[in-house]
């Protein structure tokens, strides 16, 4: 009677054991079981293999199944930042628990909460899979938008003692298209030369 077996996708197969009734004391069992191949998850039948016990006896053998397991894998999205009003960075993650068998690789793309305001943005798990093979657990991180400096630099400005002010006019260097810049400047209060 095969023993079951069970292992994780990528492992290496265990030992494929059986036990055996009706045995003669000084007699023996001679070749190993084989199971019906296969690699992905799944149950695998256990065969008698090459099995034998010589020609005094007929084998009556009860098969069982190897069965293969998911492979739990664990990826981290990584924090990352950037200045309101620039491109987002790539959104990139790292496997915090399991392994990949090799030959295996993620497919999809991690995806954020939309806005471009500053503040923090939930970066999600999106389309980032893994076959069938696997269980994927995934921890969210998030991309914060940083403010942007906006330098204005005030006009130089001249009048003649008694005249009205002029315009209090500036420069604006690094203002996003779309945005406005509100209200006025102003001056220190005074009418004499200076």
């Amino acid at each position: 009677t095969a023993s079951a077996k069970t292992k994780t996708y990528g492992d290496t197969d265990p030992s494929l054991t059986y036990n055996v009734t009706g045995l003669e004391s000084g007699d023996s069992i001679t070749g190993t079981l084989s199971r019906v191949s296969g690699e992905n998850i799944g149950n695998y039948i256990i065969g008698q293999g090459t099995l034998s016990a010589g020609s005094n006896y007929t084998i009556v053998y009860n098969q069982d199944t190897l069965k293969i397991t998911p492979r739990a894998v664990t990826v981290k999205a990584d924090a990352k930042s950037k200045v309101y009003g620039s491109t987002d960075p790539s959104l990139t993650y790292q496997i915090t628990a399991g392994t990949l068998v090799s030959g295996d690789n993620f497919s999809g793309a991690l995806t954020r909460t939309s806005g471009e305001n500053i503040g923090k943005y939930a970066i999600n798990q999106g389309t980032l899979a893994l076959s069938s093979n696997y269980t994927l657990s995934y921890i969210k991180d998030s991309l914060t938008i940083t403010n942007k400096t906006l330098t204005i630099t005030a006009s130089a400005k001249t009048k003649t003692y008694g005249d009205t002010d002029p315009s209090l006019t500036y420069n604006v260097t690094g203002l996003e298209s779309g945005d406005s810049i509100t209200g006025t400047l102003s001056r220190v209060s005074g009418e004499n030369i200076g």
